[in-house]
């Protein structure tokens, strides 16, 4: 037999655990549509906002370019001959023809030097990309400091950013007096400036293709811009087109 005292204690407990299961089920329900709201709220966003693409590298064709070269040298680079006749395509045309991307400035005059030419190219601002040094024949044959001179030339292109590419020397049915040691020259100061260097001793020919006792004709002179053209396509693959 129960006592009555007992009762209410009883009912106490019972109250009890009951207010706290309401109040857990109501923590609870509050609980649910707060997380539902979250990730209702993340999948919207991810539906809604737009990836953003991976950064990707430019592609060569938008690469800038700057296909630009300068001439300077004498009469062999001119493409005069035979007292100061010029072929009908120089040259400068003929680079611009093997690649016509290329803007070609020709400061190019027959019978310069290097020894001449030097102190004023040495102050005068440089604006094209490439700049070909193509001098020595006639240094050799007047007896002039071709190397000193060569070398000053290479330091002003390179201090303005520039590339130097010096060319050595064409070659004659019958040397030129100097010819050999100018070439050696400028081979050598092009290895050790770290210029480019068109070897035009190599590039062949036929005694046929002289246009006189000094100057190519036109198909041996396009062979030799053909080897200053093989060296820009290398260091400049962009503007081979």
């Amino acid at each position: 037999m129960v006592s009555l005292s007992a009762r209410p204690h009883a009912a106490c407990v019972r109250l009890s655990d009951i207010a706290f299961t309401l109040l857990a089920i109501l923590a609870i329900g509050a609980l649910v549509p707060a997380c539902g709201g979250d990730r209702g709220s993340s999948n919207s966003h991810s539906s809604s906002a737009p990836t953003r693409p991976a950064a990707s590298a430019k592609a060569p064709d938008d690469a800038p370019r700057d296909c630009t070269v300068t001439l300077e040298g004498d009469s062999i680079l001119y493409g005069a001959y035979n007292n100061n006749q010029r072929f009908d395509e120089p040259p400068a045309a003929m680079l611009k023809r093997m690649r016509p991307a290329y803007t070609v400035l020709d400061n190019s005059v027959a019978g310069s030097t290097a020894a001449q030419r030097a102190p004023a190219f040495s102050s005068t601002p440089l604006t094209t990309h490439f700049v070909v040094l193509q001098h020595g024949i006639n240094d050799g044959q007047f007896g002039q400091p071709y190397e000193p001179a060569l070398r000053r030339m290479v330091a002003h292109v390179q201090a303005q950013g520039r590339t130097p590419l010096v060319t050595g020397l064409s070659r004659q049915t019958h040397p030129a007096p100097g010819r050999d040691a100018a070439d050696n020259i400028a081979r050598r100061v092009a290895g050790e400036t770290g210029a480019l260097f068109a070897d035009w001793g190599a590039v062949s020919f036929k005694p046929a293709e002289m246009a006189d006792v000094l100057h190519p004709a036109p198909a041996y002179s396009e062979r030799l811009v053909g080897r200053i053209v093989a060296l820009l396509d290398q260091a400049a693959p962009e503007c081979r087109y």
